[in-house]
């Protein structure tokens, strides 16, 4: 009987400790696109990892408007974007590149470029 129990319960206990390694991954993500989703006044992912040549998306979930704008420089320059909305911008060069609402400054990312 107890023989049973681990048998069961060992395969699960596998999966879990896969999974949970599987989202732990902090390389660049790889591919040609991204998405960053703004909603709840805060940009998610916050940082996003990416190979050069990528392009980032960023999508207007919220029920405000919001601005991308880099906090330095002129790399990112959204316009106002309204519910739905989207802007996307493609990184050429390795970098670290932090961004806000222009709208609601306390709102910040970093997009980081490798």
């Amino acid at each position: 009987m107890i023989y049973m129990k681990i048998v069961m319960v060992f395969p699960i206990a596998i999966l879990g400790v896969v999974l949970a390694l599987g989202s732990c991954s902090s390389a660049p993500t790889s591919g040609t696109e991204n998405s960053v989703n703004v909603q709840g006044s805060a940009f998610d992912p916050a940082t996003l990892t990416v190979s050069v040549g990528t392009t980032v998306t960023w999508t207007n979930e919220d029920s405000v408007p919001h601005t991308i704008t880099s906090d330095s420089g002129s790399e990112i320059g959204s316009p106002q974007l309204s519910t739905g909305q989207t802007y996307s911008h493609t990184f050429n060069t390795a970098g670290t590149y932090a961004y806000h609402c222009s709208i609601h400054t306390f709102m910040k990312g970093t997009v980081i470029v490798q």
